[in-house]
């Protein structure tokens, strides 16, 4: 009986012991689904901290973009009206210079042609119009007035007659060589028909 007895007690207390240990690993098991779900939870929220900083970032970069591009624009717009105004400005310019030369060579051709209407006509008893009639072509048409008149009269330039030359001849020698002699024909001299020759040179 009393064997039966602590045979009992052994088993009661193994039982024991099993339940308390299965009811322990029970308790482990659930503190470490705990504890994972907790680490989960606490990656998954600083994950998503993070994305949500980096998109935070990201959106204050393309405003910081946007607000300097819109600078830019607006720096850009305001030269190139700065450009078209400065373009406009010397276009002005350049047509009121124009208007101004253009009004001035006006000014000095009605000038001129006021002064030439107010000239006085030539004479007709001058140059190719002696008594009034014209002497000039035979079409009616004369020839201008000469501006310049030499007062020295022309004088013919006195040329002497080239000297004949005599013909030169070589010595006899193994090979002859033969000189051709040159004849040159004196030159003409025409001899004006008036008289125009004044000094010694009409003397001659």
């Amino acid at each position: 009986m009393n064997m039966q007895l602590e045979k009992m007690k052994q088993k009661e207390e193994f039982e024991r012991r099993k339940r308390m240990a299965e009811e322990k690993h029970r308790e482990w098991m659930q503190k470490k689904r705990e504890e994972e779900r907790r680490e989960r939870e606490r990656k998954l929220s600083r994950e998503m901290a993070e994305k949500a900083t980096r998109e935070l970032e990201k959106m204050q970069l393309q405003e910081k973009a946007e607000v300097k591009y819109n600078e830019w624009l607006k720096k850009k717009r305001a030269e190139e009206s700065e450009k078209k105004k400065k373009e406009k400005e010397k276009e002005k310019e350049r047509q009121a210079e124009l208007q101004e030369k253009k009004e001035r060579a006006e000014k000095i051709f009605n000038e001129w042609l006021r002064s030439a209407r107010n000239k006085p006509r030539p004479v007709l008893n001058g140059y190719a119009f002696p008594h009034g009639q014209s002497t000039g072509r035979p079409d009616g048409n004369s020839y201008p007035v000469p501006t310049y008149c030499n007062p020295i009269p022309w004088k013919p330039v006195h040329v002497p007659p080239p000297k004949e030359e005599s013909v030169l001849t070589t010595k006899n020698s193994k090979k002859p060589v033969s000189c051709r002699s040159h004849k040159y024909s004196p030159a003409v001299i025409c001899k004006p028909k008036n008289n125009l020759c004044v000094g010694p040179l009409h003397r001659k």
